[in-house]
């Protein structure tokens, strides 16, 4: 992706307008048709929220071109790929990418892979325990709908009969929310981890999964990588609301049906800048 200057910008609109936003669209998409649905795309999604139209405008369509060139739609009411708003203490408001679970879900089975795939809430009843090789048991049931959920189960199987499942509990995600995510763990509940904690934990949990161990498609690497993440001029990916991008499955989704939510967080100087790596097919 190229990279453009960072720093004080117009409104989005008035950039998205320039020659320069135009010239790089054009060029990275390749098909100018594709850029004019791409720009009345990206346009709504900004027009939708509030505090979105206050990040910098090369933050937004970094994000943008991101879900773009993976075939991501943008539509919140979707679920495939996100651009939300963040925001430091010094007030400097930028747009992060994300990935839904939908979307991982979509880049997976477009590697051909996989035969079965998905994830889903585990009611109070339905978890029984673990067998004598420490696969988790479960019975699902209507019958157990209207109780609370306990945990989060996701799943594959390979199209060449490797399988794999992962049961993580309620208080397991909230851990895990708590240690890698600076916005839910300072309390405020101001966070999209509160605000969607089912749908963040489910996208949790089927991340972890597939990066531990499934194989992984050069758009589901790049996917990864950039999820949860202000993408730099440069190429690189900071990780405003992560407190360790030592592990890379900590990076998690917020979910933008909440409107105009926004993280409030992190100083810059504290933000994880992580180098661009190509990703190599498997």
């Amino acid at each position: 992706m190229a990279a453009y200057e960072v720093g004080k910008k117009p409104k989005f609109s008035a950039a998205l307008k320039s020659e320069s936003y135009q010239r790089l669209i054009n060029d990275t998409l390749g098909d100018k048709n594709v850029a004019q649905t791409f720009i009345a795309e990206i346009s709504t999604v900004v027009s939708q929220n509030y505090q979105l139209q206050e990040c910098d405008p090369a933050t937004i369509l970094s994000a943008g071109l991101m879900a773009q060139t993976l075939k991501l739609p943008l539509s919140p009411t979707l679920g495939f790929a996100y651009v939300l708003p963040f925001k430091s203490k010094n007030g400097l408001s930028r747009a992060t990418f994300q990935v839904g679970y939908k979307g991982l879900i979509q880049l997976a089975q477009r590697s051909g892979q996989f035969e079965r795939l998905g994830v889903r809430e585990v009611h109070e009843g339905e978890y029984i325990g673990q067998d004598e090789f420490g696969d988790d048991l479960f019975k699902f049931s209507h019958e157990f709908d209207s109780k609370p959920v306990v945990g989060y189960f996701a799943y594959f199987r390979l199209t060449n009969g490797f399988k794999k499942t992962m049961y993580w509990t309620v208080d397991q995600c909230k851990a895990h929310a708590k240690k890698y995510s600076r916005s839910y763990g300072n309390g405020k509940g101001t966070d999209l981890w509160t605000d969607n904690f089912d749908l963040m934990a489910s996208k949790t949990v089927l991340k972890l999964l597939l990066n531990r161990y499934a194989p992984l498609s050069v758009e589901l690497q790049k996917a990864v990588a950039a999820d949860q993440s202000v993408i730099n001029q440069d190429g690189s990916y900071s990780y405003v609301d992560n407190t360790d991008a030592a592990d890379a499955t900590a990076i998690q989704e917020r979910k933008t049906t909440v409107g105009n939510s926004i993280l409030d967080d992190t100083e810059d100087e504290n933000d994880v800048v992580v180098p661009v790596v190509e990703a190599v097919e498997q």
